[in-house]
């Protein structure tokens, strides 16, 4: 959805121009004795409400065609990998319902609004892609579209409570609340964690994981958090994360699984 809207702005921004161009060259033209006829006169008001419509249908045309292309190379993408993709609303299986469940388990304090999604993998391990708004439960109505990666193992148990782990910036490390304090180290120096319980929180983000995840800053992987909770992780993307990038997410989700006892 974040995608049709980008290229509906995109395309208003090009209609506004060419008006402008439009206008420009009416300006120049305006001595015309045509512009001063009454059948122009007449007429000008449903020609310029007409083209206006056109305009918009053909904006909403090229949007919805952009976006069904972007499905559909998803879907192609999913089906080679041998992966099962879902679409949102045409689930008679019950797999988005299902997928929520899991996300309320291991991020209790967000909730997902969930859009197409893949299983990777199911079992004693199972991993997840998929598209999503999402939004921090006690921060209001404000969400944030994105692309995200769920892993669910019971190799997780030390993770009691949720934490959040996101790169630092300034801007950050003035805003997120309930910081927890990992001492001096590189990873404190690269990364935030946040958590309600930071002795649990300490366990969790444990030697082995920050050397996971530093492995994946220098990788320069696009995330912008990573959550880890009862019974598995959520890694947050950007909406726009690329296709070649979903399976350096999975791999990325891996390692982490690998990183808990």
């Amino acid at each position: 959805m974040m995608k049709l809207l980008i290229i509906l702005f995109c395309l208003f921004l090009l209609l506004i121009f060419v008006a402008k161009v439009l206008v420009a060259i009416s300006d120049r033209f305006e001595q015309l004795s045509i512009w001063k006829t009454q059948p122009w006169q007449t007429l000008k008001v449903p020609i310029i409400v007409i083209t206006v419509i056109i305009g918009i249908a053909i904006l909403l045309v090229v949007a919805i065609r952009g976006e069904k292309k972007h499905e559909r190379a998803e879907k192609e993408f999913a089906q080679v990998q041998g992966w099962i993709y879902t679409e949102r609303y045409k689930d008679p299986q019950g797999r988005t319902e299902e997928l929520s469940g899991k996300l309320v388990k291991v991020c209790p304090e967000k909730e997902f609004n969930l859009n197409n999604s893949m299983t990777v993998e199911s079992g004693r391990r199972s991993i997840f892609l998929f598209r999503c708004r999402h939004r921090v439960r006690d921060w209001g109505p404000d969400t944030h579209e994105g692309f995200a990666c769920l892993i669910e193992s019971d190799r997780f148990g030390p993770a009691r409570t949720q934490v959040d782990i996101s790169r630092k910036n300034s801007i950050d490390g003035l805003l997120l609340s309930n910081q927890v304090d990992m001492g001096d180290s590189e990873f404190a120096r690269s990364f935030i964690v946040t958590s309600k319980d930071p002795v649990s929180a300490k366990e969790a983000v444990n030697g082995s994981l920050q050397a996971v995840l530093l492995d994946s800053n220098r990788d320069s992987l696009i995330y912008s958090e990573i959550s880890i909770g009862p019974g598995g992780a959520v890694i947050l993307g950007a909406v726009t994360t690329p296709i070649e990038e979903w399976l350096a997410l999975v791999d990325l989700a891996r390692r982490i699984e690998s990183a808990f006892e």
